[in-house]
């Protein structure tokens, strides 16, 4: 099976330390992860909207933002659908598991979580986009999946009970990964 990925390129981490240092002022962090700071958390996530961007075939240099004076609606809108884009790290071991489908819903890993302080976000976009970095390997952003907002909305209120017994680093709503559509048959 062929897993796409798309090639990290230093315009794109120069861009997304820009814009994070921009957005720095005006954004409320609503969770912290050990394994990255809070700069390089954004980081991440602004590469992995101009990764998507891509693999979209939307201009990402055209779709930055001018300001960050106030939250966004969406990271792109293409067709009339909104979509918002999810992009975490995790370690290689799982990453691997991910991509190619062998990962157990409730493993660790297994699950894509959006936190509390973000779900109620949610009714402003159509379309959820997941998608990672292998942790040790941050050069290759690869998407997941995609998921309508409403099935997240009306089938998964944040927790933070994990389905092994165990509890989420935060309260989240944990969609199982199991259930998201290939991007290849995103229809925007």
């Amino acid at each position: 099976m062929v897993i796409d990925k798309i090639n990290i390129t230093k315009e794109m981490k120069f861009a997304a330390k820009n814009e994070s240092q921009k957005r720095d002022k005006f954004i409320k962090h609503h969770f912290e992860v050990k394994h990255l700071t809070s700069s390089q958390r954004d980081e991440i996530g602004f590469i992995g909207e101009f990764a998507c961007g891509e693999l979209l075939g939307v201009d990402w240099k055209k779709n930055i933002r001018k300001d960050y004076k106030k939250i966004d609606d969406f990271d792109f809108l293409i067709n009339g659908k909104s979509i918002d884009v999810k992009t975490e790290t995790v370690p290689v071991k799982y990453a691997k598991k991910i991509l190619r489908k062998e990962i157990s819903d409730n493993e660790l890993y297994g699950r894509r979580l959006i936190n509390q302080g973000q779900f109620n976000l949610l009714k402003k976009y159509d379309i959820v986009i997941f998608s990672l970095f292998a942790r040790e390997h941050l050069d290759y952003w690869f998407p997941i999946g995609y998921i309508e907002t409403k099935h997240i909305i009306e089938n998964y209120p944040p927790t933070i009970n994990r389905p092994d017994g165990g509890k989420y680093p935060f309260s989240a709503s944990a969609i199982p990964t199991s259930i998201l559509k290939p991007i290849t048959d995103l229809k925007i």
